[in-house]
């Protein structure tokens, strides 16, 4: 082991020669125990310097030896170490504070002697104690340079910083930059969730609060203490706190409740048991208020058909269904791209369904429309086959007070408890015709299309020809062709508006103008009487009515001869 003296060295004559000692005075006598006593004094000092220094060297001693454990044994053993160095300062402190106490005395007594000599010993001592001592200072202050401190979040290890208030200073940064990400209010507990171990940072990176700050922020995984809602058993929704999963439920509920007066609620649950646990999970697994709800009621997934209609394909219904085309594919095995759809084939979908069923027992007042019923009656003076709405039906009104049971908005079950009929229904009346139909051939008579009087006649008015008759009537009225024929033309005409043409034979023809429907069309045979258009007020007209023609041989002649 190496030794190191501090201080003067001390001189070894070996002379070999017995030297002469001269007489000595009293005064000479006293200065040599003086001497003496000082040389003891500095002997013992001196033996107690190089203990001192033994016992330093003797620690490091033991620091190579535990470093070189380190080597061949791995951080594992850097505890060791600390704890070496922890007691070589603990020792060295106790052998300073003795050499300090001695130091004091020794002191006391070479001033007491007056000796300059004494005092020049005395420097020599400090000067060595001081050797010592910042020797001892040094080493301490190169642990405590090189001590950091590595960080963990339950026990996972994310990184090393300098001091411990690098990672609890920004504690509220890392708890809204995780609520912020997942949606949910997360709190890290410094004093449960944080723990520090010192360790030797040399050659390792040290994080600063932006490292520190990624380090939480983006952990793969991170625990926390929740609580989960479940429904049978199984598990719905997680969420940060019990508090949030009861307004998760209340908010479930909401949805399906009526604010409305009318309407008492007898009972409102869920119809599964629904349980609320504490739950231990990763923090990603943690949903807000908003997001949980909107699980709840969509989160299931129910098989249903749907009825190709006229006019579908398959990215119709796709679109219809906020489904992909390949999701449509995989309901239904064997349907392509290609496949032919035809109306009425039943595809198989699924569709969102809540998770949770709300049921609701309500008693409320319904406003129902009673309707009316048909009532049929027979008249000689319509052809068979025609019908006329003689009374218009209209439905009636009622208050019903009515026990409904719903799940989830949609009624399961209805009980009605009271009926007040506050309108009475009005019944329709229809009039079939039974006069014998006439062939669809002219006669060589005419009737009057509508049966009214003429409002305007043949002839000329305002500087021109008004070549038939106008009959007044309002709009809907039915236009009976006034005689059998063949339907030349039904459309429209220009100022005459929507227009009906007949060939009666023998070179003879009527016209019907400003309709405001046909039911007729061009080629189709009618007999005399027959409801061909109803009136209306279409083309160049001032006001609802029939515009009647008859041409013989290509000219107009006047109707009213002829009806």
């Amino acid at each position: 082991m190496a030794k190191f003296i501090f201080g003067k060295k001390i001189k070894e004559e070996n002379s070999g020669k017995e030297p002469k000692k001269p007489k000595k005075t009293e005064k000479q006598e006293k200065s040599v125990k003086d001497a003496k006593y000082a040389n003891n004094a500095k002997t013992v000092v001196w033996n107690k310097t190089v203990e001192i220094a033994g016992s330093i060297i003797e620690a490091a001693d033991e620091i190579n030896e535990e470093a070189g454990k380190i080597a061949g044994e791995g951080w594992s053993l850097l505890i060791s170490i600390c704890a070496a160095f922890i007691s070589a300062i603990d020792k060295a402190c106790d052998i300073v504070l003795w050499f300090v106490v001695k130091m004091l005395v020794l002191f006391g007594r070479r001033v007491h002697n007056g000796r300059i000599k004494v005092i020049e010993q005395k420097k020599i001592i400090i000067k060595d104690a001081t050797i010592i001592g910042l020797a001892i200072i040094g080493i301490v202050g190169v642990f405590a340079w090189a001590t950091d401190y590595e960080y963990s979040y339950n026990g996972r290890p994310l990184g090393i910083v300098k001091e411990q208030s690098d990672v609890l200073e920004i504690l509220d940064i890392v708890n809204d930059e995780l609520s912020l990400e997942y949606g949910s209010n997360i709190e890290i507990n410094p004093e449960t969730d944080i723990t520090f171990r010192p360790v030797v940072s040399y050659g390792k990176e040290i994080d600063d609060s932006d490292t520190v700050l990624k380090r939480f922020t983006y952990m793969d995984e991170i625990q926390t203490q929740a609580y989960a809602v479940k429904a049978e058993g199984n598990i719905l929704v997680i969420v940060e706190s019990e508090q949030i999963a009861n307004e998760v439920l209340e908010e479930v509920k909401a949805i399906y409740l009526e604010d409305n007066d009318n309407i008492e609620y007898e009972y409102v649950g869920f119809v599964e048991n629904i349980e609320i646990e504490p739950y231990n999970t990763k923090l990603t697994n943690v949903s807000s208020l908003e997001t949980a709800v909107s699980k709840i009621l969509s989160g299931g997934q129910a098989a249903t058909e749907y009825t190709v209609v006229s006019g579908d394909s398959l990215y119709a219904i796709c679109d219809k269904l906020g489904l992909t085309l390949s999701e449509l594919k995989d309901m239904n095995p064997g349907l392509t791209d290609s496949s032919m759809l035809h109306e009425g084939d039943k595809l198989k979908v699924e569709k969102e369904v809540p998770l949770l069923t709300l049921e609701t027992v309500e008693v409320t007042k319904i406003a129902e429309s009673i309707p009316y019923e048909t009532e049929y009656k027979e008249s000689s003076y319509y052809y068979e086959g025609e019908k006329m709405v003689t009374r218009a039906g209209s439905n009636g009104r009622a208050s019903i007070t009515a026990r409904i049971t719903r799940h989830n908005g949609q009624q399961v079950e209805r009980e009605d408890l009271d009926k007040e009929i506050i309108i009475a229904p009005v019944n329709e009346i229809i009039t079939k015709g039974t006069k014998r139909v006439p062939p669809k051939i002219g006669t060589g008579t005419f009737i009057r299309p509508v049966n009214v009087g003429i409002y305007a006649s043949y002839g000329y008015r305002w500087g021109r020809m008004h070549e038939g008759i106008d009959l007044a009537a309002s709009t809907g009225t039915p236009i009976k062709a006034a005689d059998g024929g063949t339907v030349v033309s039904a459309g429209w005409s220009g100022a005459y508006g929507y227009t009906v043409v007949i060939n009666h034979g023998g070179n003879t023809r009527t016209l019907y103008a400003h309709c405001s429907k046909l039911n007729v069309s061009a080629g189709q045979k009618v007999y005399q009487g027959q409801v061909i258009a109803l009136v209306g007020n279409t083309g160049r007209s001032t006001g609802p009515h029939c515009h009647f023609e008859i041409h013989v041989n290509g000219r107009t002649v006047n109707p009213a001869n002829y009806v």
